[in-house]
C-alpha cells in the first residue's frame, strides 16, 4: 500500500482536477441515461432505444474507468466519479485518509479509514502525517 503525505498528496490536485474535469460531465450524463434506463424499465420497454441507451451507458462508464484507472494505479482511491478520492496516510503510525473533493485547492481535510467522508476533519498540522520517500 502506498502512504502519501500532505505535500505530495497537495501536488497530485492539478492532475486530480484535469482528470475530473473531464470525467464528471460523462458520469452525470451516465447517471441520467441509468435513471431513463430504469424508468423504461420499468414501463416494461425492452426494445431498440433501451439497447442504444444501454450500449451508450455501457460506453460511458468504461471511458470514465478507463480515465480514473491512472489515479488508481497511483494509489489513489476514488470514492466517487464526481469528484471525491482518498489518498492513504500514515498519522501516529495508524493509516487514515487524506481526502480530497472537486472544487477544493488543496487536500485540507482527513479521517479516519471507517467514517468515511461525514468523519472529515481539517488538517491543522500537515508535518503530523508521515511523509514518503516521493514527498
Amino acid at each position: 500500500m502506498r502512504y502519501f503525505g500532505v505535500d505530495e498528496a497537495n501536488r497530485m490536485v492539478p492532475l486530480l482536477n484535469r482528470t475530473f474535469e473531464r470525467v464528471r460531465p460523462w458520469a452525470t450524463r451516465a447517471q441520467e441515461i441509468y435513471k431513463e434506463l430504469e424508468s423504461l424499465r420499468s414501463q416494461g420497454k425492452r426494445d431498440a432505444f433501451t439497447e442504444t441507451l444501454q450500449e451508450q451507458h455501457t460506453a460511458l462508464l468504461e471511458r470514465i474507468r478507463a480515465e480514473l484507472q491512472p489515479l488508481q494505479e497511483m494509489g489513489i482511491e476514488v470514492k466517487a466519479a464526481d469528484g471525491l478520492v482518498d489518498f492513504h496516510a500514515l498519522l501516529s503510525e495508524r493509516t487514515v485518509y487524506l481526502c480530497w473533493r472537486y472544487g477544493e485547492t488543496s487536500v485540507g481535510y482527513w479521517h479516519e479509514l471507517e467514517t468515511g467522508i461525514a468523519g472529515r476533519q481539517r488538517i491543522e498540522d500537515p508535518d503530523a502525517f508521515a511523509p514518503t520517500y516521493l514527498s
